[in-house]
């Protein structure tokens, strides 16, 4: 009876050894890509690392895979392991080697960790800002997780070095905005060496910046950018409405990767003055609470407003509004005038409108738009005048003329007899600067139609 018990329970102890390793052997397989990408943005994110450029190597080590097709730990020749790559030796990291080859999260973990190591190597040149927000500032630590030799020299391997080959693949797979553009880097060798190194204290600049586009969180403010004109709001995949360059936005959830291999770029909830929806990370730009306003009433003046702001055309009022509805004077265009096209005149000008003294609180800039014949045409300035739709038309087509397609027909609003300048409203009404009819040509001008006017002058939308 004692030797049945022992053979069941060596049976039963047999059993339990099967089903763990059949356990074991199901979990060796690859998650599906967004799962991926999901786990590498977390990690990334919370070691300060741009999303972009670990997913890049994420890619570029391995293709997103842990596993073979079999089931077997995806390991190299020279003995790399898993979706990172991580070869044990050639690292001053500790690590448990069978949770590198078996867990997908710990090997993602092990790399950033691998990555923020290169980061922090006292040796290596710092480029601008040292800033882990900006995807150029990397370089030097991309380059290292992969090696510090001959092969990743751009002088020696032009176009094909291990860092190139990263940026490359986050230019196109992030679609970010314009080429990644370095310096020429002072590379050295010591005889019969082919270990890079490097004279010290040299910073490098790069000749531009991209911040990451895929470290904001909910609560976070962004703007569209404005490469492409306006962007698809989609709500999964039909587009609810386009919305312009500048448009401001405020993140509403945490990012949603894609399931397509060549797109690492997220998608964000986002909600507008009406917005709301989602947008490819792609097109966000980081904002700030000053592109915000209380009135903007509608999405697009909300994108003029924003682009006003952001180059220090205009400002809001204290209490968080802009105004939007509040008729504008005179004495604003000018000063908005001047801000745009940096106005000047010669230093002896006297300014020939009697309404004005030279105490008054915008007198350069009046004086500015008067030299120049965009304000006084009929001898007065009259500052505190509010502007007319018709002499928008007038001064807007004399102070941004080489912005303007010349009409090639007249068109006839449904109030023309009204309007004492028929060439000047038609100009901006061919050119989609206005597009209302009836023109009301006597009605004053708000605020933020004049922002909208200046928005559609100067931003392809």
């Amino acid at each position: 009876m004692k030797y049945m018990n022992k053979i069941i329970l060596f049976t039963l102890i047999f059993f339990v050894i099967g089903v763990l390793n059949v356990s074991a052997e199901s979990e060796s397989t690859n998650l599906s890509l967004p799962e991926i990408k999901t786990l590498i943005s977390e990690t990334a994110r919370e070691h300060g690392i741009p999303p972009e450029i670990l997913k890049a190597i994420a890619v570029e080590e391995s293709k997103y895979k842990q596993f073979n097709d079999d089931g077997t730990p995806n390991i190299s020749s020279d003995g790399g392991i898993g979706i990172m790559q991580i070869t044990p030796d050639k690292i001053d990291i500790p690590v448990d080697m069978d949770r590198l080859k078996m867990d997908i999260e710990y090997n993602i973990e092990i790399g950033a960790l691998v990555l923020l190591e290169k980061w922090n190597l006292g040796y290596l040149p710092k480029i601008n800002n040292h800033d882990k927000a900006v995807l150029e500032d990397w370089y030097f630590a991309i380059m290292a997780y992969n090696g510090l030799s001959k092969s990743n020299d751009p002088k020696e391997n032009p176009g094909n070095t291990y860092q190139e080959k990263i940026y490359k693949r986050i230019a196109n797979s992030s679609f970010i905005t314009g080429e990644f553009v370095f310096p020429e880097f002072d590379l050295r060798y010591e005889d019969n060496n082919e270990v890079m190194f490097f004279p010290p204290g040299i910073n490098y600049v790069t000749s531009k910046t991209t911040l990451s586009q895929q470290m904001y969180s909910k609560g976070d403010i962004v703007y569209v950018d404005g490469r492409d004109g306006s962007v698809n709001l989609r709500n999964g995949s039909d587009v609810i409405s386009k919305l312009w360059p500048y448009t401001p936005l405020t993140i509403t959830a945490e990012p949603v990767e894609t399931d397509n291999f060549n797109n690492d770029f997220v998608y964000y909830e986002v909600k507008g003055v009406k917005a709301n929806g989602t947008l490819a990370s792609a097109y966000l730009l980081k904002g700030s609470e000053d592109l915000l306003f209380t009135d903007p009433m509608d999405d697009q003046r909300a994108a003029a407003l924003a682009f006003a702001v952001m180059n220090g055309y205009v400002k809001g009022y204290p209490d968080g509004s802009f105004g939007s509805g509040n008729p504008l004077k005179r004495e604003h265009v000018a000063v908005i005038l001047d801000n745009i096209l940096e106005l000047t005149k010669p230093a002896d000008y006297k300014v020939k409108a009697d309404d004005i003294t030279d105490s008054h609180p915008y007198y350069e800039q009046l004086a500015e738009a008067e030299y120049n014949g965009l304000l006084g045409g009929g001898g007065k300035l009259r500052p505190s005048e509010h502007f007319t739709r018709a002499q928008m038309a007038q001064v807007m087509t004399g102070a941004f003329a080489d912005y303007y397609d010349k009409p090639t027909e007249m068109h006839i609003f449904k109030d023309h007899a009204k309007i004492w300048n028929p060439d000047a409203v038609n100009t901006i009404y061919f050119n989609n600067v206005t597009v209302a009819d009836p023109f009301n040509p006597g009605n004053a001008i708000t605020r933020s139609q004049f922002a909208i006017f200046i928005y559609r002058t100067l931003v392809d939308f």
